[in-house]
């Protein structure tokens, strides 16, 4: 069957029926589509190696949820694959056979409430008072006025290019590609506009069973001259009091935030400087939304390991190593971040061969005390640029490894490789790793451009 005939037929089942959050992102031109028209029912899944992973949950009659996931993964097994559905907001109604990981959460709006929720927080009224003096004003556009060719969508488009360019980060698929102009009728569109250009606009996706909204995309032009302060708050004040009552508006998935499972928090902390999960989920809240509801991962028992990284699959678009490897080398804080979680098994071996009072590098023992102080502040000070890099910092962060890897090289010279193979691979690491740390931290820092703080 035709790809664009069988998401028309997904897209008549998702305006019957869907009440998941992502249910309409799963009408991208990536997803494929599984019906059971017995049960009126398809799923919008990608496929990766190994695996079918769903946009959210069955998009059916709540009833045949559970009979619908079951089918579906007995169609992937019979395809040689494992059936993944990612983002459910409900995940018992897909049966017991499955299990679920908790991923984050979304944060939710009542329409009706949001007189009340403004009325209460002073904070937020000043943000929106403080847009609206700058000269900010948001409106409402049909998705007629975005058609290829018109001027505000070549505005837009030109935005979206610039903002995503700032987010030094790899294009990512599945649930987050950036494609706001699919299926334009059904969705909603929000500018706003400031001295005569549009600064920021925002794209709705509909919860058609909820008489809901999902903020797909906000993207605003980045960087000191570009939307002021309180934009952001200002189109989602509008899209809110465009809601209907009874209805719901979602900000999206707050990733990793809520009570997630240790090895997820783990990930959030060693991952934070090049994605700030928190920082996201403190946004959201300052917006304080009426609840915030639970997103999951369904799985079949005992499968949620191999779950996590079909999903990982389906964002990257592929190789989960070849998208970490190209985010890390994109990524400003990414290089200084891989400089830094080495340094720490490294400062502890150095201190414990000051404690054992060995000779494998050829230091005695004050020397190796000053090295140990010596790492764990380069740790440090790398750590600290990778949460908020600039080009000063990276810059003498540089120097710092100039200095180390030249004193490094002279004392090599000095001692020699040592009398075992041990000795000799720890003198070698010692001297060639500060020489890698100054490339790459030079090569960051001149990709980086010049700001007036650095």
């Amino acid at each position: 069957m035709d790809p664009s005939s069988d998401r028309e037929r997904a897209r008549a089942i998702v305006l019957r029926h869907g009440r998941e959050t992502v249910v309409f992102q799963g009408l991208g031109d990536e997803f494929h589509y599984w019906f059971d028209a017995e049960l009126d029912a398809c799923v919008a899944y990608v496929k990766t190696q190994g695996a079918w992973v769903a946009a959210g949950g069955p998009t059916c009659g709540v009833e045949h949820r559970s009979v619908v996931a079951e089918r579906f993964a007995t169609a992937a097994r019979a395809a040689g694959r494992s059936a993944y559905f990612f983002c459910v907001d409900h995940p018992n109604e897909l049966g017991p056979q499955f299990s679920a990981l908790a991923l984050g959460e979304h944060a939710e709006f009542d329409p009706a409430s949001w007189p009340r929720t403004l009325a209460s927080h002073r904070r937020l009224r000043e943000q929106l008072r403080r847009s609206r003096a700058k000269g900010v004003r948001v409106r409402r556009v049909d998705a007629r006025e975005l058609v290829e060719g018109t001027a505000l969508r070549a505005a837009l488009d030109a935005l979206t290019i610039a903002w995503l360019g700032a987010l030094h980060l790899q294009p990512m698929h599945f649930l987050v590609s950036v494609a706001p102009y699919g299926l334009a009728p059904d969705r909603r569109y929000y500018i706003a506009e400031h001295a005569g250009r549009v600064v920021a606009f925002t794209c709705l996706a509909p919860i058609p069973a909820r008489r809901g909204w999902l903020v797909e995309h906000t993207i605003r032009i980045p960087g000191p001259r570009g939307a002021p302060n309180g934009t952001t708050e200002l189109l989602l004040d509008a899209v809110i009091r465009d809601g209907e009552d009874g209805s719901v508006v979602s900000m999206g998935l707050a990733p990793l935030s809520g009570r997630v499972a240790w090895p997820l928090r783990a990930a959030r902390a060693l991952t934070s400087p090049l994605y700030d999960f928190r920082s996201l989920r403190s946004f959201k809240q300052r917006l304080h939304p009426d609840r915030w509801q639970p997103s999951w991962l369904v799985h079949p028992r005992r499968r949620a390991a191999r779950a996590l990284i079909a999903s990982l699959r389906a964002f990257a678009a592929g190789s989960v190593i070849g998208f970490a490897i190209r985010s890390l080398f994109k990524h400003p804080s990414g290089l200084p971040w891989l400089l830094a979680v080495p340094l720490i098994p490294w400062t502890i071996l150095l201190a414990a061969l000051m404690a054992s009072d060995a000779t494998l590098l050829g230091f005695s023992r004050p020397a190796l005390a000053m090295w140990v102080a010596w790492d764990a502040s380069l740790a440090w000070m790398l750590f600290r640029t990778a949460r908020h890099p600039r080009r000063d910092r990276l810059f003498a962060l540089a120097g710092a490894a100039a200095i180390d890897a030249s004193l490094s090289f002279a004392h090599l010279g000095r001692v020699g490789l040592g009398a075992s193979a041990c000795a000799s691979m720890l003198r070698l690491v010692a001297a060639i790793a500060p020489l890698v740390g100054l490339v790459a931290l030079a090569w960051t820092a001149t990709r980086m451009p010049r700001t007036p703080d650095g």
